[in-house]
């Protein structure tokens, strides 16, 4: 039940060496022409999915899908011809799947450059010069491919078990190698093992399914299988799905129970432009996963200078007019060209990386101020926590900051959620270097504000009730209606920072 998995760039003998290896073990292969041409079948439209990817586009939310669509399909297929017993498979990136199951063997070949120009120049009947640029482009394609679709450097050490330069080796004995290798303890199938592929397997199985039903293919659902029972999380505004998933669900084979979860809460994060690579991501992330919470991203577009309604009567020097928008409202939901892409403020390429973690809960675009913002979310108390994040930037420092103030402002009482900054999220619930500081700080102070009273004990008695007292009585209380509360202050700084470091607000 071993799989071998062999990945290589274009011209670079994966196909030659599953082949030999094949002869030798009489195991069957699978190749990623065979997947692509199934997906295919199943209406997933690869080429723009491509296009989109390796152009660095903004990719509509429609495709960011179907990538989600298409890792299901290759994830099922190597899982249902693993289940049946060994196999091989080779392409560019299937040394990238089934994380976490032991009995794969992943396997890098490399090739000089000048063998691959020349089967490439054979292959597409092309002169040397042009198979150059060609394979230049495919290699940097296919970087990108894998790192859109896996988000790591597919090419990395550290990814394989195995890598081969076919430069000296040849394939026999490359296949010889790895015959051998396919007999080692490390590469056998344990229970575990097994039961993490069956697991893997019936995932991707509930996310074909789901996404292929029109009554929840447009849902932000986070699926897991644990000893074949299937827990599903919808986020709390996409509830209207939970009475479909149990009926699309439960005829999977191997599926011992279905769980349909609401996510605990949600997350609505407002800003201008989105970066999955940002500090803000990362840190609306650790907290998200902290409450168990989904993540909604709303893309607000301030009004301009000019803006004013449409009867004219806005006032032009208003923060939060009503903007005249020239943008599509679906922020480029329904583009379904790639060559002709919209500017959708990073939306889609934070909510991919969304997606992938699970903590997805969809995405909009506005334009105007909170008003629309009240509009898009009908302030229902569905929201654990708004964050205001990076806007009006076309702005000044200054007049950036005190928009934004009063942006948060504006709907803190009419959302019925409390709504902070970015700045604020970073000091209230998370625990970095800054409160690392001032946990020491304020632990120092502690120590030696106790330090000083158990060492004056005599001194501080007299001062209480001593003579100094007896001739100024008002003194000792002020002085003890000042230091209590400075030391419970003190004390309170570092017990809730204390508790921010196991992730307890």
């Amino acid at each position: 039940m071993t799989i071998v998995m062999i990945s290589s760039l274009y011209q670079s003998g994966s196909e030659e060496l599953a082949q030999a290896l094949a002869r030798q073990t009489r195991w069957p292969v699978l190749d990623r022409k065979s997947i692509l041409e199934k997906a295919r079948q199943m209406g997933i439209r690869i080429g723009r999915l491509e296009t989109a990817i390796v152009k660095a586009l903004a990719m509509p939310e429609k495709l960011a899908r179907e990538k989600e669509l298409y890792l299901a399909l290759v994830t099922e297929t190597l899982c249902k011809m693993a289940l049946e017993g060994n196999l091989i498979y080779h392409g560019l990136a299937g040394h990238l799947m089934l994380p976490g199951v032991t009995h794969r063997l992943r396997v890098g070949l490399t090739t000089p450059f000048d063998v691959r120009l020349n089967r490439a120049a054979a292959a597409l009947n092309v002169t040397p010069e042009r198979a150059v640029s060609y394979l230049e482009n495919l290699d940097e394609d296919v970087a990108h491919w894998m790192k859109f679709i896996h988000r790591t450097d597919g090419r990395s050490p550290d990814h394989f078990d195995a890598f081969f330069n076919l430069e000296t080796l040849g394939l026999a004995n490359a296949a010889a190698i790895l015959h051998r290798m396919t007999d080692l303890p490390e590469f056998q199938p344990t229970p575990a093992s097994k039961q993490l592929l069956k697991d893997i397997s019936l995932t991707a199985q509930a996310k074909l399914r789901l996404a292929m039903d029109e009554r929840t293919s447009n849902a932000d659902l986070q699926i897991h299988a644990n000893n074949g029972a299937l827990t599903v999380t919808y986020p709390p505004q996409q509830e209207q799905v939970h009475e479909h998933i149990p009926g699309i669900l439960e005829t999977l084979e191997g599926c011992r129970k279905i769980h349909c979860t609401m996510a605990e809460t949600n997350i609505l994060w407002v800003q201008e432009r989105f970066e999955p690579e940002s500090d803000n991501f990362r840190q609306i992330i650790q907290l998200a996963q902290r409450w168990g919470a989904a993540v909604e991203m709303l893309r607000l577009i301030p009004p301009g200078e000019q803006a004013v309604d449409d009867t004219g009567a806005g006032n032009e020097g208003h923060s939060f007019a009503r903007p005249v928008c020239t943008m599509a409202m679906d922020g480029g939901v329904e583009d379904d060209d790639p060559d002709n892409p919209i500017d959708d403020g990073g939306l889609a390429r934070t909510q991919d990386a969304l997606v992938a973690i699970g903590r997805s809960g969809g995405r909009k675009t506005v334009c105007g101020g909170y008003e629309r913002i009240l509009e898009t979310t009908r302030g229902n108390g569905q929201y654990a926590l708004v964050v205001i994040g990076n806007m009006f930037l076309s702005k000044g420092h200054s007049t950036r900051t005190r928009c934004t103030r009063e942006l948060v402002m504006s709907i803190r009482d009419r959302l019925k959620a409390p709504v902070i900054t970015e700045d604020e999220l970073k000091t209230r619930f998370l625990f970095g270097k800054r409160q690392a500081l001032a946990l020491v700080g304020f632990l120092t102070m502690v120590v030696i504000i106790y330090s000083l009273v158990f060492t004056h004990q005599e001194a501080l008695l007299a001062f209480l009730s001593g003579p100094l007292h007896q001739k100024v009585k008002w003194l000792s209380p002020l002085a003890m209606v000042v230091f209590v509360p400075l030391l419970a202050y003190i004390y309170g700084e570092v017990g809730g920072l204390a508790l921010k470091i196991i992730n307890i607000d």
